[in-house]
């Protein structure tokens, strides 16, 4: 999940050198989602036949191997598409959780009622972020392709508070043309509701499949690119004030300032010349193949092989190299992955 991510690749920086285990990990394990999100088009993509998608019990193999590759009380991130559709994610919390796993999910919550509010307890699942890009319906609905789903997530914050009590529950919201407006309503909203935990922001970037990464995305995709960037970088000022009187924005002043440089220049690297991601971070898609890093080559797949020799394997030392010296300005390392504490990186 993306704030506590953030906050954990922070605390790991110093130790890059000599410390080669993964320090996080997204399970992706299916592609479905019911949404229609205009700032994401992994919805055009064709879904994986079943024959295509590991197993279960190739599922928790992995959990089981990487077990041993972390530290005590890893926290491991289930995904998707939405990953509540995908029949079984439950029991691989379950098993994360039984083997001393911190487990994080992201949900569009659409599917959190009732009765997934009980097997969301029974999997002991940590956390569980959710997507609101406003506090009026109209426009989340508008944002998110379906009617009702701003209800959706209204009713599974109420559902996840009465039926799975343990299970912390917070708001990721992407700042983009649209609701500009909407941001300091919708951290009201948050501050006063005794039922979510955090409210994190994120900015609109290149839309998730949408081709490789490009400067001119924004010709595109006009309509997610705020308009008025004085009103943006004002708006950005007034979270980093609430921020440090003791909103529940959950992102640290320093990110909320490269949010900042990023809208007065997207084209301005905000972070280091070394990625602060590669050799750290693995990512397994619903098909089981694993990456290091999402826009390079794959290193192997959990589904024919162990995630202990995938971890060491030549593959995994070469991607390694590459992203060491990669100089590309990732919109990863922006919003779910900025650990900078330079002020040069953020300045305007």
């Amino acid at each position: 999940m993306a704030d506590l991510c953030e906050a954990k690749l922070h605390q790991a920086e110093s130790g890059f050198k000599n410390d080669m285990k993964p320090k996080f990990c997204c399970v992706a394990a299916t592609d479905y989602c019911m949404l229609r999100c205009k700032m994401c088009n992994k919805w055009h993509e064709p879904l994986p036949k079943p024959e295509e998608l590991p197993t279960i019990d190739e599922w928790k193999r992995f959990i089981s191997g990487f077990r041993e590759l972390v530290d005590e009380q890893f926290e491991m991130d289930f995904g998707g598409g939405e990953a509540l559709s995908m029949p079984g994610i439950l029991d691989l919390v379950r098993h994360a959780k039984d083997l001393g796993f911190k487990t994080t999910m992201a949900s569009n919550g659409y599917l959190i009622n009732k009765d997934m509010a009980i097997k969301i307890a029974e999997s002991g699942l940590d956390a569980v972020s959710l997507s609101l890009d406003s506090h009026r319906q109209q426009l989340h609905d508008k944002m998110r392709g379906v009617e009702g789903v701003y209800q959706r997530v209204m009713d599974a914050i109420d559902n996840i508070t009465k039926y799975s009590k343990h299970t912390r529950k917070g708001l990721c919201c992407i700042i983009m043309n649209e609701n500009i407006d909407d941001i300091l309503p919708l951290v009201r909203l948050a501050d006063n509701h005794p039922k979510i935990d955090w409210i994190y922001f994120m900015v609109v970037v290149q839309p998730n499949y949408s081709g490789p990464l490009t400067d001119d995305w924004r010709d595109e995709y006009k309509y997610l690119w705020p308009k008025d960037k004085a009103k943006t970088i004002a708006l950005l000022d007034e979270l980093i004030r609430l921020k440090q009187k003791g909103s529940k924005v959950s992102n640290r002043v320093e990110h909320l300032r490269a949010y900042k440089a990023y809208f007065n220049n997207p084209q301005k690297l905000v972070n280091k010349a070394r990625c602060i991601v590669g050799g750290k971070a693995i990512s397994v898609n619903s098909y089981g193949f694993v990456q290091l890093c999402l826009f390079k080559d794959f290193i192997g797949n959990i589904r024919t092989q162990d995630i202990r020799d995938i971890w060491r394997c030549q593959d995994a030392e070469a991607i390694r190299r590459q992203v060491d010296q990669c100089k590309t300005n990732c919109h990863l390392l922006l919003n779910c992955c900025y650990i900078e504490d330079d002020p040069s990186l953020y300045s305007s």
